[in-house]
């Protein structure tokens, strides 16, 4: 997913508070660092984490809220333990007050069954794609992103996104590539623990997802102390069911999203209020989007 596969959700988000939505380096409106060769960057989730610290800097926010969605959610859990690396910690410089955890994991997934089916690129000496390979591949793709009874119910939904990433902005093949290079490699499992227990961290994550395996959801919830999983029932900030695949934006209406949303940053109830209390600003959601999938 990029930018503009958030615009449905972001736009309602954006009613309360400010909303930032951005692209990993290499992808949509984002390039890697100017004067290199294409792929000379370093391209790791840590190298992401740190974009995401640095922009954050950049705004001078000094709060914000976080939305990390597949591999998006690993840059952000990669972020999050940046004062505590091994080697180079990193304090944040703005304070992270609400992260919620969608359809993503913790650690490396090695099980061939999940994962987007991505083909490598193309070689040089070859002709690139024609539209119609470009197009099974797009929706191969996409298509892997719900599960077989929403593809019943909603083929002609389907067929409108497919055509609208084909005639969209391309999406490089080869940062996708890189991407899922990247995600063989992180180790930052062992430090969720260290996270401050008074960040609060809410994790969904569909039983129907067919790229991320469910059992990756409780692996977080094992790892963070203060993570917890969302509700399941009728009422505004729970989800009516956990059967939805690993696109979460394209079940339920979008009401269902920002209620979750509104309801997770309500401010905790004061035990012992006192007399007087100053209103506080809502906090700013950064969604860290995930282009390629896990």
């Amino acid at each position: 997913m990029a930018r503009p596969d958030w615009v449905r959700l972001s736009s309602v988000w954006a009613q309360s508070r400010p909303v930032l939505v951005y692209d990993h380096r290499g992808i949509g409106d984002s390039t890697s660092p100017p004067g290199l060769a294409p792929g000379a960057d370093e391209f790791t989730m840590e190298t992401l984490a740190r974009d995401l610290a640095f922009l954050i800097g950049h705004l001078e926010w000094k709060e914000a809220a976080f939305l990390g969605f597949s591999m998006g959610g690993v840059v952000l859990q990669q972020m999050l333990v940046l004062p505590y690396h091994p080697t180079d910690p990193t304090p944040l410089p703005f304070r992270p007050t609400h992260v919620l955890l969608g359809s993503t994991r913790c650690e490396v997934l090695r099980d061939p069954q999940y994962g987007l089916q991505v083909a490598e690129p193309s070689d040089a000496s070859k002709k690139p794609p024609t539209n119609a390979e470009r197009y099974e591949r797009i929706r191969k793709t996409i298509e892997s992103t719900v599960d077989p009874s929403w593809m019943k119910t909603n083929g002609k939904f389907m067929d409108f996104m497919i055509q609208r990433v084909v005639s969209g902005s391309p999406r490089s093949l080869h940062t996708i590539n890189r991407q899922k290079q990247a995600l063989q490699l992180f180790d930052f499992a062992d430090l969720l623990e260290k996270l401050p227990t008074e960040m609060q961290v809410l994790v969904f994550h569909g039983q129907a997802d067919q790229i991320i395996p469910f059992e990756c959801s409780q692996e977080i919830l094992r790892r963070v102390p203060s993570a917890r999983f969302v509700e399941i029932g009728p009422e505004p900030g729970k989800l009516p069911t956990l059967q939805f695949g690993h696109n979460f934006t394209l079940y339920f209406p979008v009401k269902i999203w920002g209620d979750l949303i509104a309801e997770f940053l309500q401010p905790a109830p004061d035990p012992d209020p006192p007399t007087t209390q100053l209103p506080t600003a809502d906090p700013t959601i950064v969604s860290a989007n995930s282009p390629s999938g896990p």
